[in-house]
């Protein structure tokens, strides 16, 4: 178990003899897993459609049905379940064929209790890895389609804000619009951030981040240095922000804003999820852009109907 008492990871073994579940659970139980088990495939199949496992240890020979049926189940019903195979015939085809429908490792028997944490390890890695990138593909493709169907500068902005915390499970994020002519940036939506800190005032953009603005490119502010480069550096720590990332919102050379990503605990973004994060900024700055051009046509239109005289007043100018 972790600190917390939930187990790591939980994991099915399926396998037709006892003394291997006995070995496998005491090994993996020690680790922090939670283990269960299944002497024959058909058994197995009902417990993967009744619960959510993590990583199934499946023996490639079982005397009712083939180990290959629970590869196939899982990667049909459980796409977020990684499976491991063990076999006591350990040759290149065999796991190529495991392999290619789906396990992500196999364990040739017999196995050293050393040899089952690694693989468990590592494949349990895999899985964790590939969920999360499912996840981040799905919410960011939910959340591109949103963008360039939608013309409201709000919900265009809201979106964002929504989508980049939960793609990068962040403290909090917001849109900062660049106004050039009075010289500040303002907060014009944000997620995860308090009333108290968004009401701290308006940015100057002097002061705030300059480099993005001429240079284009994101910056970071870790907590020692907020009093040098924050504008507000106090209010910063009393909301339990330890860094700030910005990422500047342009269109070709010219900066619209900036997406602050706020975080409470220091982490290095992957090299995909900064990949991801530009790209997303990217997305959301030319939906502002359309947004921002389609309020200008219609704020131009009211303008321009307000300027005309009614059907009813021409005429009677006519009339006259």
């Amino acid at each position: 178990m972790n600190a917390g008492g939930k187990p790591k990871a939980t994991i099915l073994v399926i396998d037709d003899e006892q003394i291997v579940h006995e070995s496998v659970r005491r090994i993996l139980e020690e680790e922090g897993y939670r283990v269960d088990g299944a002497l024959r495939v058909d058994q197995a199949l009902d417990m993967l459609a009744k619960e959510s496992y993590d990583l199934v240890l499946t023996d490639l020979m079982m005397p009712d049905r083939s180990g290959m049926e629970a590869v196939e189940a899982v990667a049909r019903d459980q796409p977020d379940c990684g499976v491991v195979m063990f076999t006591g015939f350990a040759t290149v085809d065999t796991a190529v064929e495991s392999m290619k429908l789906g396990a992500l490792d196999y364990l040739p028997k017999p196995f050293t209790p050393e040899e089952l944490v690694q693989v468990t390890e590592k494949a349990l890695e895999k899985t964790v890895k590939a969920r999360r990138d499912r996840e981040i593909e799905k919410t960011y493709a939910d959340a591109e389609k949103a963008l360039t169907s939608s013309l409201d500068l709000k919900e265009i902005l809201n979106l964002i804000c929504t989508s980049v915390v939960r793609l990068l499970k962040e403290k909090g994020a917001s849109i900062l619009l660049y106004k050039k002519t009075e010289g500040t940036m303002e907060a014009a939506s944000s997620c995860g951030l308090s009333d108290e800190y968004l009401e701290k005032g308006l940015l100057d953009s002097e002061k705030s981040i300059p480099e993005l603005l001429e240079i284009g490119v994101a910056s970071v502010i870790h907590k020692d240095d907020f009093d040098s480069k924050l504008q507000y550096p106090a209010e910063a720590r009393k909301e339990g922000i330890s860094s700030i990332l910005s990422v500047p919102l342009k269109v070709e050379d010219t900066v619209l804003g900036a997406l602050r990503i706020y975080r409470s605990e220091e982490r290095s973004l992957s090299d995909e999820e900064m990949d991801l994060l530009s790209k997303f900024a990217e997305q959301g700055a030319q939906a502002l852009e359309n947004a921002m051009a389609y309020e200008r046509v219609r704020s131009d239109i009211a303008g321009l109907k307000r300027g005309l005289p009614s059907t009813v007043e021409r005429k009677m100018r006519e009339q006259a």
